[in-house]
């Protein structure tokens, strides 16, 4: 009788098991989530006051997003480039323009796609997402689509007389 029940306990187990990979692979911010961002956190790399654009500054940081984390809908004001260093990052443009570049190899580097609007796509390392004109109408959410740590490192032109990122409801109005 003993035997059964361990090989009943130990499928329960392995059954649990892949549920929770699905689950934090399907990491999309919570339909009723609070504005904001859950489980990311940055550190700078490096930073300039580039002369071309008197009154901005160039920025590299690297972030990290533990397994479950997100970003809900939001922009920034200015030009911004970011890659997958390690990880999967899901990435879903509901408003204006930005590219994709899928890593590619030195020999075959890839070329920049626009972005469908409304459609889910998976970054996985050394893809790159970026955006420039009118960035802060290009409104996207985030999250860490694996099982594990996400790390990005992110190019950022920095307006130090607007916030960084301004998060928005459905509608795209500004939220506190």
């Amino acid at each position: 009788m003993r035997r059964p029940a361990i090989v009943l306990t130990l499928v329960l187990g392995f059954v649990a098991l892949l549920g929770a990979t699905v689950l934090a692979q399907d990491g999309r911010p919570p339909a009723d989530a609070t504005p904001g961002a859950v489980g990311i956190t940055g550190v700078p790399l490096g930073a300039v006051d580039p002369a071309p654009a008197p009154g901005y500054r160039l920025q590299v940081v690297e972030l990290t997003w533990e397994p479950g984390a997100y970003a809900t809908r939001h922009f920034h004001p200015t030009a911004l480039i970011t890659c997958v260093e390690e990880g999967a990052l899901g990435f879903v443009l509901q408003h204006g323009a930005a590219t994709l570049t899928r890593g590619g190899t030195a020999d075959a580097p890839g070329e920049p796609e626009p972005l469908a609007v409304d459609t889910e796509v998976i970054l996985e390392p050394r893809d790159c997402v970026a955006f420039d004109e009118f960035a802060s109408h290009m409104e996207h959410t985030g999250w860490n689509a694996g099982d594990g740590p996400l790390i990005l490192w992110e190019a950022r032109l920095l307006d130090p007389e607007q916030p960084f990122t301004t998060y928005v409801n459905e509608m795209g109005t500004p939220v506190p």
